[in-house]
């Protein structure tokens, strides 16, 4: 091979690549300017053109409730939620979109659109001074009832407010249509902006690609199959294979080449066998290194060395690690059995303080109570106590499942337990008034932390020789079925507990006559929140006020089977989501 010929062509391909590189700047500047260029304006578009077009838009809509509101206050003399929107859109909503409007504007730079919004914020603020005469006038009932004042009013909303509404509408719709269309041209531009540089880098690459070529068709005619042989050797050492080839050695760059390469391979084959013996554990085989200089070498026999080294102290720190791995599995595995026991006690205890079904049933012969933890110990349970001619019972949803609203039902069964039977309030009201305030005492009383604990209840007072019913609810109704129809008896909207609520709860009574045959049901909100069906939705309100329908015309102990079976089908595989009670008596 002619040292000067390769000499000679490797001039020129370098000079051939130095050509590539000046095309490749200039096409990285021109780029650049036309980047930089598109990149000011989308800048414009997104800080200011598009945020100013949802500002008009914003606008509008507050000149149509504007128009609405004031047309309400005339009109609709109890709409105090449209007065109150209409003196917040004249206080706080109008000053604030005008100052943000003014402020893009003052970016956008534009007399003629600054004149306009101009024109078009004196136009509403006169419409606005209108509107005010109309709220003085109408203030009072006897506003209202005065002939005069309503009809200055509907005159002034008839000639005035609605007209100019429509003016101040047609004005910011032409503006809004203006501004769209020069969006819509600046959106135009950009992309023929990007289409054009689409087209010079197209055009540069397809140049670049060429003179590669070129250059690759020299380079492959005079070194062509060293560098192949080369290439193929470095593509298996790539992969981890270790080739067997040997290649030529010339006297030139690429012979030099070639022998770098055989001694890479010779390298690698040394390296992997030396790696094998390591791998199997071998940690004293030996391996020679190339020279002084060698970090290669110098690095495997250190590793080697330190290996060897840490080999030693994991199999000490294994084994000491194992050691204290069996300890602490044997604490944990203790400490569950300790902590599983005391939930399993705590369920006995819980369960120890519900009325015996054996009592209600007593007084209600054809009854049923659906009661179903979601955990060992539950947050829902239910209350009975019979006294003479009267019966107090009730269902109570506590804060939380598990042993958190567990706590709380030991609490809550505790106050009742002095509300009822030591203090003798039998009335529904008092008795959540009572348990609401006690319950706050003991939360004050233990932490002081303003919390949102509390409990959703549904009580009744049954007088059986007058056959009188008396409810009261905190979060929760009563449903009734009288002669199949269901009559929903809702209870207040505010719970038992919870220190979010700072005014005084008045909790309302509900005096109901029951003949035979008529049955209740309280309930906590469990078995409607449960997940389930082909769509894994809630089974909802809706879903359990039918079934509770469906199986109206069934004895109380054929009720609780459907209602236990129709929760199993719904669930199906999925987890029960909360604690359930459902509580039905028929009198």
């Amino acid at each position: 091979m002619n040292l000067n010929f390769i000499s000679t062509g490797f001039r020129k391909v370098t000079i051939g690549f130095l050509f590539v590189i000046l095309v490749v700047l200039v096409n990285v500047l021109v780029s650049y300017l036309i980047l930089k260029k598109n990149g000011s304006t989308i800048s414009r578009m997104t800080e200011v053109v598009n945020p100013y077009m949802e500002k008009m838009e914003e606008f509008n809509l507050l000149v149509t409730e504007s128009k609405m509101y004031s047309t309400n206050w005339v009109y609709l003399q109890n709409s105090t939620e449209d007065k109150h929107s209409l003196t917040a859109l004249h206080r706080t909503k109008y000053p604030e979109l005008k100052k943000s409007i003014t402020e893009f504007l003052i970016k956008l730079n534009k007399k003629a659109e600054k004149d306009s919004m101009e024109s078009i914020f004196g136009k509403f603020e006169e419409l606005l001074v209108i509107e005010k005469k109309i709220m003085k006038g109408l203030i009072s009932f006897e506003d209202y009832e005065n002939p005069k004042k309503k009809f200055v009013a509907e005159d002034l909303v008839e000639s005035e407010v609605l007209p100019r509404t429509d003016e101040i509408m047609a004005s910011l719709k032409t503006t809004i249509t203006r501004n769209r269309e020069e969006a819509a041209q600046i959106r135009n531009e950009l992309v023929t902006s990007f289409n054009k540089l689409l087209l010079i880098s197209l055009g540069v690459s397809i140049g670049l690609l060429l003179m590669i070529l070129s250059a690759a068709i020299f380079i492959s005619s005079a070194i062509r199959k060293p560098v192949q042989m080369m290439r193929d050797i470095v593509l298996q050492l790539g992969k981890g294979e270790l080739p067997h080839q040997h290649i030529p050695v010339t006297r030139n760059v690429i012979g030099e080449m070639a022998e770098s390469v055989n001694r890479l391979s010779e390298s690698f084959t040394k390296t992997s066998v030396f790696a094998s013996e390591i791998g199997r554990g071998n940690l004293s085989v030996g391996y020679e290194r190339l020279g002084e200089n060698d970090m290669l070498g110098n690095a495997l026999i250190h590793m080697r060395d330190s290996l060897r080294v840490y080999s030693e102290q994991m199999e000490e720190k294994v084994r000491e690690r194992t050691q204290e791995v069996i300890e602490k599995n044997n604490k944990l595995e203790l400490a569950y059995r300790e902590i599983r026991d005391s939930i399993h006690y705590a369920k006995r205890i819980q369960d120890a303080i519900l009325p015996a079904e054996q009592s209600i049933s007593k007084v209600f012969g054809d009854s049923f109570i659906f009661y179903k933890p979601k955990d060992i110990v539950c947050g829902d349970f239910y209350w009975f106590a019979h006294s003479g001619d009267e019966v107090v019972m009730a269902a109570i949803d506590c804060t939380g499942h598990g042993v958190p609203g567990a706590l709380m039902t030991v609490i809550g069964n505790s106050i009742l337990h002095q509300i009822v039977n030591f203090s003798g309030i039998t009335d529904p009201a008092k008795i959540l008034n009572q348990l609401d305030r006690k319950l706050l005492e003991i939360m004050r009383h233990h932490g002081g932390a303003i919390t949102n604990d509390g409990m959703d209840v549904s009580i009744c007072r049954y007088k059986i020789t007058k056959k009188e019913l008396t409810f009261a609810g905190a979060k929760r109704p009563l449903y009734l079925f009288k002669k199949g129809e269901l009559l929903e008896i809702k209870g207040n909207k505010f719970p038992i507990g919870s220190f979010q609520y700072d005014s005084e709860k008045l909790f309302t009574e509900h005096r109901l006559n029951v003949n035979t045959g008529d049955t209740i049901y309280m309930f906590s909100d469990g078995y409607q929140d449960q997940f389930g069906g082909p769509t894994g939705k809630k089974f909802m309100v809706g879903g359990f006020r039918d079934m509770l329908q469906d199986i109206q015309a069934l004895p109380m102990h054929e009720q609780v089977t459907k209602v236990e079976r129709r929760l199993e089908q719904w669930q199906g595989d999925m987890d029960q989501t909360d604690d359930v009670l459902l509580m039905g008596v028929r009198f």
